[in-house]
């Protein structure tokens, strides 16, 4: 986007080559900036800071503590009310780094508008010199206090006692130094001519291995020659030298200390030998490391997703691809994992070459990638750069070992937005549930709306619980000879506007929040206390996951006993087709028979239906599935099917219930198949038990 606010090509040319960065601001935006702008905040073109605000090319703060953006746009409205200011301000280029300068902000007219011409220089140098400056001012005070103090001295006779202190002083203060810092002295050569024992025990060396040697016995080879180069440069100019140095111990392994070398110089101001007092630092870089490591993935060496998440909040005007290959697993599945892992390996290295300024890669988990994109490299432009890396041939197209693979990918794209992450993840679920290469995120895709249902739901759960608002509701089970009845309890739910809803519409997000423990334990404990002065058995629908969960068979058993219920009730275990761990189910059987409790098998007769099995579990009731029981009047084979079942569980002595008892038809069938209970809306709707 070129504004061309600036005709004249002589004056153009001079406005791009200045070597002082220089923009134009319209309203508060940027809307032209020469060539010197592009090198200072490190971005490809102008175009990438078009439009940006200047406090977003700044620290969220100033140095003085102001918010950078409240104090930009107080210095906008200054300047153009005064015609002209001059100020100092902390820019950041595009990769974060932070750089201090002097601002020149002057109104201009061009095309009969009123905009504000901006140029700056670094002032970094400068703000270094004065402080340096400051410290010599210091040290020469501190020395002319101290020659004053001895001349003073001197001239006094029988002061010279005083003197004798100063020294003692002195020599205090060397020892104090000596006790808390590593410390050695060398000469103009380098040569060691003292350590102390903080310099010996980091080192790993003797006093004797080290005098006479030169410095460089501790020089760990991962510091460049250049760095020594300007080390020494600055010392012989009798420079302080300060900084943080990594060296090598006697038996090769690294240290880290933060350095000063003090050249100490004679009364002709020559060099007569050098100091190095250093503390420590090995810790802190330990730490450094674990928080790389922390931030980087161990296959591919790109940063992870946490990197990712804290760059997202870092970066301007984030966009987020992520990029997904297609059924990964099978790979992984036919070829092994380290076939996979050579893949992703590849496949990182080839995406490392489109990052640009504004353009960063990570690797989230498993087969999944992300591009950042972020300054003014548009959504378009993500979208354009993405479409091209997932149809390069480079990028499609493996050869690990022997094995040839044609690999294709998913992509979910999104824009700037708070959730960056969530919304690229569920664009990229709609890419691989809708077979499309790219989806770029939409707030109206059934996806997303589903997904906010979800969690609406899981919160109305959780405040549920909180509330106690997880209902029990009972529905009779009558005994086809007697008339007499028992009860089922079931579980429901009522939300915040006074909705009950059931099972069937919140469990599986119970489960997936883990909040469903919590619901079964607030039905055990309603039903038991309910019917505790009651004369009805009642049921508790348990199910596989409640039996494998310690936590809530304890506090089922301690509940029965509490409320001397066992004998009365009836635990179904519903979904019994899910039962994988037989000897788990057979035991818990086992053990709430000894507590004389009844045990029921809902839904018998479809699924995983398995007559040994129920045999093997020796349990009380079969409760047959209603999907046999609805059309047992319009068809026989039903019919034939639930007669089996009956006749086999009364060769057992286990009773049986149809359930979905719903005419008096069907309700004739089940008596006539000597069924022992019927349950459904034809004899009782379910109500609440308060």
């Amino acid at each position: 986007m070129n504004y061309s606010h600036i005709e004249d090509s002589y004056y153009k040319d001079l406005f791009d080559n200045s070597p002082l960065p220089m923009f134009l601001i319209d309203n508060g935006l940027i809307v032209e900036a020469n060539n010197a702008m592009i090198e200072i905040f490190k971005v490809n073109s102008k175009e990438d800071i078009y439009k940006l605000h200047p406090y977003q090319l700044s620290p969220k703060e100033q140095p003085d503590g102001s918010n950078s953006e409240k104090k930009a746009n107080s210095l906008l409205k200054e300047c153009l009310e005064e015609g002209f200011i001059q100020f100092e301000w902390l820019h950041k280029d595009l990769e974060g780094k932070e750089f201090l300068v002097e601002i020149t902000l002057k109104t201009v007219t061009i095309k009969q508008k009123q905009m504000l011409f901006t140029t700056f220089r670094s002032i970094e140098k400068e703000k270094a010199y004065e402080l340096n400056l400051e410290k010599q001012n210091e040290k020469l005070k501190n020395k002319n206090k101290y020659f004053k103090e001895i001349n003073r001295i001197l001239k006094t006779d029988h002061q010279w006692e005083q003197l004798i202190d100063k020294i003692f002083l002195l020599e205090e203060f060397r020892k104090a130094l000596d006790e808390s810092s590593i410390v050695s002295k060398t000469d103009k050569r380098g040569i060691i001519t003292y350590v102390n024992d903080n310099f010996c025990e980091i080192s790993g060396y003797r006093r004797e291995e080290l005098i006479g040697q030169s410095h460089n016995i501790i020089r760990h080879p991962n510091t460049k020659k250049e760095f020594f180069k300007t080390l020494w440069r600055k010392v012989m100019n009798k420079e302080v030298f300060k900084g943080v140095i990594e060296n090598k111990k006697k038996n090769g392994d690294s240290y880290f200390v933060d350095t000063t070398i003090v050249p100490i110089l004679d009364k002709n101001d020559e060099i007569v030998e050098f100091i190095g007092i250093r503390n420590d630092l090995t810790e802190v870089f330990e730490k450094d490391k674990v928080i790389y490591e922390q931030f980087t993935d161990d296959l591919t060496s790109l940063p992870n997703r946490q990197r990712l998440l804290d760059d997202i909040k870092k970066f301007i005007k984030p966009k987020l691809a992520l990029i997904n290959i297609d059924r990964f697993k099978d790979i992984n599945d036919a070829y092994g994992f380290e076939v996979g892992d050579e893949i992703l390996k590849t496949l990182s290295k080839r995406l490392i070459k489109y990052r640009s300024t504004n353009l960063k890669v990570y690797r989230l988990s498993g087969d999944v990638f992300a591009l950042l994109a972020f300054g003014n490299l548009s959504e378009e432009e993500l979208l354009k750069t993405t479409d091209t890396i997932i149809h390069n041939p480079l990028i499609q197209k493996y050869k690990i070992a022997e094995y040839e693979f044609d690999i294709s990918y998913s992509v979910g794209l999104a824009g700037e937005g708070e959730k960056l992450l969530t919304q690229a993840e569920v664009a990229l679920q709609w890419a691989k549930q809708i077979h499309k290469d790219i989806v770029i995120f939409d707030e109206n895709m059934p996806i997303y709306k589903d997904l906010k249902e979800n969690i609406e739901l899981t919160k109305q759960i959780k405040k549920a619980i909180e509330n106690d608002k997880i209902l029990i509701y009972g529905q009779k089970i009558i005994n086809n000879l007697t008339g007499e009845f028992k009860y089922e309890t079931l579980m429901r739910l009522e939300l915040e506007d006074g909705t009950i809803v059931s099972p069937f519409k919140f469990l599986n997000h119970a489960k997936k929040a883990r909040l469903y423990p919590l619901m079964t334990k607030a039905v055990i404990e309603k039903a038991c206390n309910y019917f505790k002065d009651k004369d009805f058995e009642f049921s508790i629908n348990l199910m596989i996951e409640d039996l494998k969960d310690k936590k809530t068979i304890d506090y089922l058993i301690e509940k029965l006993k509490e409320t001397n219920t066992a004998n009365r009730v009836i635990l179904e275990i519903v979904e019994s087709e899910g039962i994988d761990r037989f000897d788990e189910v057979r035991q818990f059987i086992q053990k709430v028979h000894k507590l004389g409790c009844k045990v029921a098998i809902d839904d018998f007769g479809t699924g995983y239906s398995n007559f040994e099995y129920i045999i093997k579990l020796k349990v009380d009731i079969l409760k047959i599935d209603g999907s046999l029981i609805k059309n047992i009047h319009i068809n026989d084979n039903l019919k034939l099917t639930v007669s089996t079942i009956v006749n086999f569980a009364k060769v057992l002595n286990i009773q049986t219930v149809a359930e979905f008892i719903h005419n008096e038809e069907v309700d004739n069938i089940v008596k006539s198949l000597k069924i022992d209970y019927s349950q459904g809306f034809y004899h009782h709707e379910p109500e609440l038990l308060n």
